[in-house]
């Protein structure tokens, strides 16, 4: 699957479950971060831990349009959205498992219990 079409499965499915329209526009935005470092034509199984990494130290996810440092917890809301983009990814049977490095691997203890 095209990563285009995963992202749209994906705010598709948070909709489905109820998610605020403030949600839903925040988390499409990141999701066009995403889109735009790794290309919305890119087959998700394709997508790997190295570049993940890669993505975590670019300009397109620390920095503004305008070349300022996005906000910390901006960051760290657009790696969690990636986090969770490619765990419904590994739950809808699209990968055997997230490319996720260590830093977006959450600790037991920062797993919500609905797990997110």
């Amino acid at each position: 699957m095209k990563l285009k079409a995963l992202t749209e499965q994906y705010l598709e499915a948070l909709k489905t479950d109820g998610k605020s329209e403030r949600t839903l526009y925040t988390y499409g935005k990141d999701l066009e971060q995403i889109l735009t470092f790794f290309g919305g034509e890119r087959e998700v199984d394709s997508i790997n831990k190295p570049e993940v990494g890669k993505f975590l130290k670019s300009d397109e996810l620390l920095r503004l349009p305008n070349g300022k440092d996005r906000a910390p917890q901006t960051v760290k809301k657009t790696q969690r959205v990636l986090r969770m983009l490619l765990v419904y990814a590994v739950n809808h049977g699209l990968l055997n498992e997230a490319p996720l490095p260590k830093a977006l691997v959450p600790t037991s203890e920062s797993i919500a219990p609905d797990g997110k």
